[in-house]
């Protein structure tokens, strides 16, 4: 059986904004399906369970997030470098933003393997920043590096768990300015 690429995209969309507005814990299966429009045991068409909905939500934000950044590193852009690694995630923080909450809260409720092989790919998406930040940031040690972007980033995909009603355009523009402060005040 084949599965629609809508109806899979919908019941993601659902089960993201319920994990992030509940907690992955707090939803079930049935709560997913009504959201999506569907019966719960419908999701099961489309989705071994809940945590294959977890499992594809946060691998999903892990390869947007490095794919971005990747693509970026071997490319120039109007910007420099590291603006546009800042702009690739601000906007991922804005735009994306209860894909980008269950990635940053509900990771822990992955399987050892899962969780593993997803910060792998992190702390890859870590090194692609820190080398570009340290490029700029002779004044520090790589340790110190990575402390400043892994920091920025926390900061970043901390925005997507808090409730807001700062208008799009000028939440990107907040987080920009916060974000190159946080890489590039000495």
């Amino acid at each position: 059986m084949t599965t629609s690429a809508p109806r899979r995209e919908l019941l993601l969309d659902a089960a993201a904004d319920l994990f992030v507005a509940r907690g992955y814990h707090a939803v079930g299966i049935d709560d997913i399906g009504a959201a999506a429009g569907i019966s719960g045991p419908g999701v099961y068409r489309h989705f071994a369970g809940k945590q294959a909905l977890l499992e594809d939500l946060c691998d999903r934000a892990m390869t947007r997030m490095l794919d971005g950044a990747l693509s970026l590193s071997k490319g120039t852009t109007s910007d420099g470098p590291l603006e546009a690694l800042v702009d690739l995630h601000v906007e991922f923080a804005v735009g994306e933003r209860a894909l980008l909450g269950v990635w940053a809260r509900e990771q822990r409720a992955l399987s050892d393997d899962v969780r593993r092989s997803l910060r792998t790919r992190q702390r890859e998406y870590e090194r692609v920043w820190a080398e570009v930040a340290g490029r700029l940031r002779d004044d520090l040690g790589a340790d110190e590096v990575r402390v400043a972007v892994t920091s920025t980033l926390a900061l970043l995909n901390s925005t997507a768990l808090v409730e807001t009603t700062v208008p799009p355009d000028r939440l990107r523009a907040l987080l920009r300015r916060m974000a190159l402060a946080a890489l590039l005040t000495r």
